[in-house]
């Protein structure tokens, strides 16, 4: 059962001895409180300082790494990246918080989560906290050891403790140093040689003082080092609030697990008994936080046989008994190979995220942007700024993003190339759970209207075994051909001078596979025999226009220069007129598709008759992230499906990245951000 506050601390029985040190570790921590207005759940304060950018986002992204070099008291210098200037860590929280307190909160700790912070930024962002919303911070505390966060609290604790101490260490030695070079001037200018050197054993003796000062005991450097945790505590009500809340916390989950421990139920106990500082240790002794949690788990009015004690008696006597009575036992019994098998997995910083899969991913695509943050920042410039040396064309500056982000064609679902993959090369007997991913792909993009009543053409040569091209073709060809509706479900053309259309064969995915492997291929494509056939089906069963295929496939790794028998341009306007003649006013679209060579900006193909017509789409390059665009970037093509504006055939690459907000949305929608509140 907590104890109330208490009214101080005590510490060791030599700080109540006559002077027990010198005071050399005096420092006067005083600080005002004054609580804000009350912020509930989901509350945020907007600044109309900002009003077409979101400070959070900012902060989000261009928090910087913070090292040791970077002392508590200086910030790092700024320094120039694409499009702006790098600022110091705690301007962009107080932009932030400024905007939106809770989601700047949430954001520190995320950052910490995916090591976006390490520890000496993570500690500088919560400081800031501290001094300027202390009582923000303090009432957290149990949320957040509730998630596991039990050692960056106890560091933090330390840390503020700290902060003071390194700040008048600075001061001091800028003070000593600045009064030594005047010293030093004032003897080299007003005095002759000899009176200057005899000016100068100053300096040596401060030297031997400063010598004499390092050589204090260890006791009474402990002996100070207590003092100063008693007055902190006793002067700083900020400080002492914080001490407070950290030592409710460890006895609230000591508490618990000598419950559990006591009933058998071992699996429920948290990670408090081995974080919770060990009594007489050195960080007991530099916080005194044993103390505070001793007598919170044993208070005084709870046990009488402390009700007579005095003050500095009972403090001894709990300490003790928390060592005896609740570290010893937890740590003997949880420490053993028998019983540490059945605790329970307590997930740490960053393995906390593992509880939310949503989360968890969106925070894996912002690790791969920090990764090689410079260049993601670049390509954005460069995106904003019309692209490197003026190009107009931003195509391979939307890939360079994509990449970054990873982005998905569905939950759950594969690529194409990826699934027939091990029919093709490892020689593998059919099996249901490869069937079952294709039929889930098949299934999701017919529902979604995708590749209807398209045909593709393949390029399955004898040279290209054992390539990417490969799998691509016998990937892409046979999903195209599940996917139209009759009578061109089913269907692929070869790569030939004499291209006929063919129904694949076969009972399962492998069997389809090996069919699509011993098609004929040449070194040029007929595309005129392509639209005759079509046309030749078509007519054959009195085909409506609307049943007609609107796009046609083509997946080679030849040039579209060089691909075709005769002229291309030839070839569609002569399909055209036979069109026309029996009644069919337009030809299928064309998407040639290289995937041969390096990734290249899309080429429109313009129609031979009509100026700025397009009719079909260049596309060259492969990468499983190029596909994944296409195939997210093909809109719904059913009749009564809605129409969407959209790049030329499906290549919405801008579409497929997430916005910078929906990412940093889902870096904080975990359930270990669900308890987290504003309170000033």
């Amino acid at each position: 059962m907590a104890a109330p506050a208490q009214d101080s601390l005590l510490g060791p029985s030599a700080l109540r001895r006559p002077n027990p040190f010198p005071d050399i570790f005096d420092l006067t921590l005083k600080t005002t409180y004054e609580p804000g207005p009350s912020m509930g759940r989901g509350q945020s304060r907007q600044s109309s300082s900002h009003p077409t950018s979101n400070p959070c986002i900012t902060f989000f992204f261009k928090a910087s790494r913070y090292t040791a070099d970077h002392t508590r008291k200086k910030t790092p210098p700024e320094y120039w990246y694409f499009g702006g200037i790098q600022r110091d860590l705690i301007y962009y929280e107080e932009e932030a918080w400024k905007f939106d307190p809770l989601t700047t909160f949430k954001l520190i700790f995320a950052l910490r989560m995916v090591e976006r912070l390490d520890t000496d930024g993570f500690y500088r962002a919560l400081l800031w906290v501290h001094k300027n919303h202390p009582l923000t911070l303090s009432l957290n505390v149990m949320a957040l050891g509730g998630k596991g966060w039990f050692k960056d609290l106890l560091e933090f604790l330390y840390f503020v403790l700290e902060d003071p101490i390194k700040e008048a260490e600075a001061e001091a030695k800028a003070k000593s140093k600045k009064n030594r070079i005047i010293n030093y001037d004032h003897a080299y200018y007003d005095s002759d040689e000899d009176d200057f050197y005899q000016s100068y054993p100053y300096k040596e003796e401060t030297g031997v003082e400063e010598k004499n000062r390092e050589e204090i005991t260890g006791t009474d450097t402990r002996i100070g080092r207590a003092k100063m945790a008693v007055e902190r505590y006793q002067s700083d009500l900020d400080y002492r609030n914080l001490h407070d809340r950290i030592s409710e916390m460890f006895a609230h989950f000591l508490t618990s697990d000598l419950r559990f421990l006591e009933s058998g139920e071992i699996e429920k106990i948290s990670f408090a008994y081995k974080f919770c500082p060990s009594v007489n240790s050195g960080y007991d002794r530099a916080t005194l936080l044993c103390e505070n949690i001793a007598k919170r788990i044993f208070p005084r009015h709870d046990y009488e046989e402390y009700s007579e004690l005095e003050e500095a008696h009972y403090a001894y006597r709990v300490r003790d008994r928390l060592r005896k009575q609740v570290l010893v036992p937890l740590r003997k019994v949880l420490e053993s190979s028998s019983s540490s098998r059945q605790i329970r997995y307590v997930p740490t910083v960053p393995q906390l995220l593992s509880q939310n899969p949503k989360a968890l991913a969106g925070l894996i695509r912002y690790r791969r942007i920090l990764s090689n943050e410079r260049e993601y920042e670049r390509t954005l410039y460069l995106m904003e700024n019309g692209g490197e040396n003026g190009s107009k064309s931003q195509f391979k500056l939307y890939i360079n993003v994509v990449e970054f982000f990873g982005v998905s064609i569905g939950d759950g679902l594969k690529l194409p190339h990826l699934i027939v993959f091990p029919f093709l090369y490892m020689n593998k007997e059919h099996n249901e759970r490869s069937e079952l991913e294709w039929q889930t792909l098949v299934q999701d993009f017919s529902n979604k209207g995708k590749l209807r009543n398209c045909l593709a053409v393949c390029d399955i040569q004898e040279s290209m075994r054992e390539t990417y091209e490969d799998m691509v073709c016998v990937g892409m060809g046979l999903l195209i051909s599940e996917l139209s509706e009759n009578p061109w479900n089913g269907m692929v053309f070869p790569f030939s001078l004499s291209p006929k259309l063919c129904k694949i064969e076969g009972e399962n995915l492998q069997s389809k596979c090996e069919f699509m492997r011993q098609t004929e291929c040449s070194v040029k494509l007929d595309f005129l025999a392509v639209y005759n056939q079509i046309l030749d089906t078509a007519t054959s069963q009195n085909l409506s226009p609307e049943k007609m295929p609107k796009r046609i496939f083509v997946f080679t790794n030849r040039d579209f220069q060089k691909a075709f028998k005769c002229d291309w341009r030839d070839n569609y306007k002569e399909a055209l007129k036979n069109y026309r003649r029996r009644g069919y006013q337009t030809l299928p679209d064309m998407v040639f598709w290289n995937l041969k060579g390096g990734i290249r900006e899309p080429e429109v193909i313009n129609c031979p008759l009509k100026e700025n017509h397009k009719v079909g789409l260049i596309l060259t390059g492969f990468s499983n992230n190029m596909l994944t665009m296409f195939l997210n970037g093909e809109s719904d093509s059913r009749p009564y499906a809605a129409h969407q504006i959209q790049a030329p055939y499906g290549i919405d690459v801008q579409k497929c990245i997430p916005r910078a907000e929906d990412v940093m949305k889902c870096a904080i929608s975990g359930p270990e951000f669900d308890n987290l509140l504003v309170f000033d």
